[in-house]
């Protein structure tokens, strides 16, 4: 993808998977800007599009917050609001028409106009979950739905009940439907897996088979998966997002395989992608949402920057305006910084007026066949100062090319009962850091991580990773 460009939009916010979607333009309006903001409350854990089963155009809004689903229509109104009686927060969702299909950790329920009428409880955490989207293709079976399993299965729900498994070689994370529908067939659903595996299964009623299975170009977790025609082929193209933050576009041939077309990468944790006309009327954008709250688009290079904006002659006023504001409010901000330091220096954290910031961290430890240990991934959304690692197993530090830091080991001795400490301390703007770590076969123990971002005054949080084990 050389000839793509990144576009930044906004930052918004840490987000969570599955949480940003592009709104369906309104054709009878050449620019239909419309920006609203929801009340306060619950975070949001899942987002979806709908409308009616019977047209193409979806945009209803539909959110899930704890046991709650709402409805907004594109003005930003609620419509819809659902208070489920599922006993877990609900943490993926998928709707069409009058149905809304929730998931927990282990739970499945289905709401037909809002009247629980399927349910299923599985004995694996649920990584996502998709229903196939048209009865015409179903034959006699009930509403199916299928779900990504921390067992390395896709289970295939019907009704109330497991109608069966596909057993695959890596843990599913990601589940979508090919070519948004399923397919030639309507009853084939993509997968991504956390080893960074890209594959498509036939769902038939009775039994289903692995069409094809590929490893893309890196061993990071798939976190979203998308099918829109981006390329002008005749077929759907994939669109993949993963968390080390490469973005990855497949065509597909006559045959419904996927061929790699080219990467992008952000180095920050994909958590959505969607595509539309944005910034175009005649070509597709790829929009692209991260952890850290960054939405951008990537658009072909050769595509003027400002060839659809309504007010294009005011364009470079407006750009100047904002950049005085900008460089206002940073002096500002510089200026309110020192006074703080100042301030925290000259009464101390002892007389109360210290306050500690509390920042969100996202972090992922799998085991990695590839490379023969442990990956930990932190990523924050303000830039990391250090990290340091203490563990009680004689773990191993392996070195990852891609981290701009520096690693400082201190060895063993009467005043350092730790097997393995050590800091990471990062070059400046780094907010994702990977480590690698290897452990004797059969070990098992405890590691702690303490995280400092570049805040002031100087703060950490602590995470505890439990049960390591190299065996396998």
């Amino acid at each position: 993808m050389q000839n793509y460009t990144r576009t930044d939009y906004a930052q918004v916010g840490t987000t969570n998977r599955g949480c940003m979607r592009v709104i369906p333009a309104d054709k009878e309006k050449d620019f239909d800007l419309i920006v609203f903001k929801t009340q306060p409350g619950n975070s949001i854990q899942s987002l979806a599009l709908g409308g009616p089963a019977s047209s193409k155009k979806k945009d209803k809004i539909f959110v899930a917050s704890s046991n709650t689903v709402r409805g907004v229509n594109r003005k930003g109104k609620t419509f819809f609001s659902m208070e489920t009686n599922m006993a877990e927060p609900a943490n993926r969702m998928f709707v069409r028409g009058v149905d809304v299909v929730l998931t927990g950790r282990k739970s499945y329920t289905r709401y037909h106009d809002t009247v629980d009428t399927n349910s299923y409880l599985c004995t694996e955490d649920i990584h996502d979950v998709v229903s196939l989207v048209f009865e015409d293709a179903w034959g006699a079976r009930e509403y199916t739905s299928v779900l990504a399993c921390g067992n390395s299965t896709l289970q295939i729900i019907e009704g109330n009940s497991l109608a069966y498994e596909v057993r695959l070689d890596s843990i599913p994370f990601t589940v979508s439907l090919f070519m948004g529908d399923g397919g030639h067939t309507k009853l084939m659903v993509l997968y991504g897996t956390k080893t960074g595996r890209l594959g498509l299964v036939a769902l038939p009623q009775g039994g289903g088979r692995t069409l094809w299975e590929i490893q893309t170009t890196s061993t990071a977790c798939v976190t979203t998966i998308m099918c829109h025609n981006v390329t002008g082929n005749q077929f759907p193209d994939i669109i993949v997002g993963k968390e080390d933050g490469l973005i990855e576009l497949y065509t597909v041939d006559e045959t419904d395989h996927a061929h790699l077309f080219g990467t992008f990468a952000c180095e920050e944790s994909i958590t959505g992608i969607s595509c539309g006309h944005v910034a175009s009327k005649t070509e597709t954008d790829i929009i692209v949402c991260t952890f850290t709250g960054w939405l951008f688009s990537l658009a072909k290079t050769s595509r003027p920057m400002i060839e659809n904006l309504p007010v294009a002659a005011n364009f470079s006023v407006k750009m100047q305006q904002l950049r005085s504001e900008v460089e206002e409010l940073q002096l500002k901000v510089n200026e309110e910084k020192l006074r703080y330091e100042e301030i925290t220096k000259r009464q101390g954290a002892a007389a109360g007026s210290t306050f500690f910031h509390s920042f969100q961290v996202h972090e992922n430890f799998e085991y990695s066949s590839v490379h023969g240990a442990y990956n930990l991934t932190i990523e924050l959304v303000i830039p990391i100062d250090f990290v340091v690692v203490q563990s009680q197993l004689p773990i191993r530090l392996m070195e990852v090319e891609k981290n701009a830091s520096v690693v400082s080991e201190v060895h063993q001795d009467a005043l350092n009962p730790w097997p393995l400490l050590a800091s990471y301390r990062c070059q400046a703007n780094v907010c994702r850091l990977e480590l690698r770590v290897q452990a004797n076969e059969g070990d098992g123990g405890i590691i702690n991580l303490y995280v400092c971002p570049k805040i002031t005054p100087k703060c950490a949080q602590v995470r505890e990773e439990n049960g390591i084990s190299s065996e396998g």
